[in-house]
């Protein structure tokens, strides 16, 4: 019976630099020839999982994107959760009561206010990523293809946006001041179990590599959940087993633990 592993990629596959370690690319590669699905997961939307040293030269079989809201199998989209207009602006006009400024998140585009984040080096980031598919906020009001949101909540109200928001969608905040919006009840571990009942992979059979809050559930929910030695607090005690750091040859060490490789 074949298995399927998800991979987050930030500080699990990659780390802040966008450097993966030889060794990961490695064990994935002899995990797909030993038979088994690799599939990334991550809260990043689609727009922004474009990386040659991802889709190249690792190759996976396929993406869950966006937590959950957007899933591709080798290039096919099986499914996707897209926000309504209306969802949407009624998300923007509570965030900013809230003042905290909105980055709207789609499989091509990503769409947000350049002068409401000032001097933020993460804008930047995805302005040169993206380039012309960053787009600018304002201008395509009514037009958006959205499967999630994140907020800077720097300066917000956060007790007033959870208050407001909680009832419909699910808030996931991080250390990095940054709170992703989903819609309820979607979540990484919500794109694993769509995967599994599109490929027939039982439950006992998952397993999962993450590093952060946001791959808590998943860590949870996979039957194997496997924590980086540079993971959070939240996601060591999520997990059910803890493999070296990622420039520790993490990810071979894990799968090598779980005789995958």
């Amino acid at each position: 019976m074949k298995t399927a592993v998800f991979f987050d990629i930030d500080g699990t596959l990659w780390d802040s630099q966008m450097q993966i370690p030889k060794s990961t690319i490695e064990a994935i590669h002899k995990l797909q020839e030993n038979g088994n699905y690799a599939f990334i997961c991550s809260g990043r939307s689609r727009a922004t999982i474009r990386a040659r040293e991802l889709l190249e030269e690792i190759g996976f079989d396929g993406i869950v994107a966006g937590c959950g809201t957007y899933i591709e199998y080798h290039g096919e989209v099986i499914f996707e959760r897209s926000l309504s207009q209306k969802e949407i602006a009624d998300l923007l006009t509570e965030l900013e009561n809230c003042h905290m400024p909105a980055i709207l998140e789609g499989k091509h585009y990503l769409y947000a206010d350049e002068e409401s984040f000032g001097d933020d080096p993460y804008i930047d980031y995805l302005k040169r990523i993206l380039d012309t598919e960053f787009l600018p906020l304002k201008e395509y009001a009514g037009n958006y293809e959205v499967n999630k949101l994140s907020a800077d909540f720097t300066k917000g109200d956060i007790p007033a946006v959870k208050k407001a928001l909680s009832d419909q969608y699910e808030l996931v905040f991080h250390e990095k001041q940054v709170v992703e919006i989903l819609p309820k009840g979607f979540s990484k571990a919500s794109g694993i179990e769509k995967v599994c009942g599109y490929l027939g992979i039982s439950h006992e059979n998952t397993y999962a590599f993450g590093d952060s809050a946001n791959d808590v559930e998943m860590l949870k929910y996979a039957a194997h959940g496997i924590a980086m030695g540079n993971a959070t607090d939240d996601a060591k005690e999520a997990a059910d087993h803890i493999t070296t750091s990622l420039w520790e040859d993490g990810i071979k060490t894990g799968l090598e633990y779980f005789s995958l490789i």
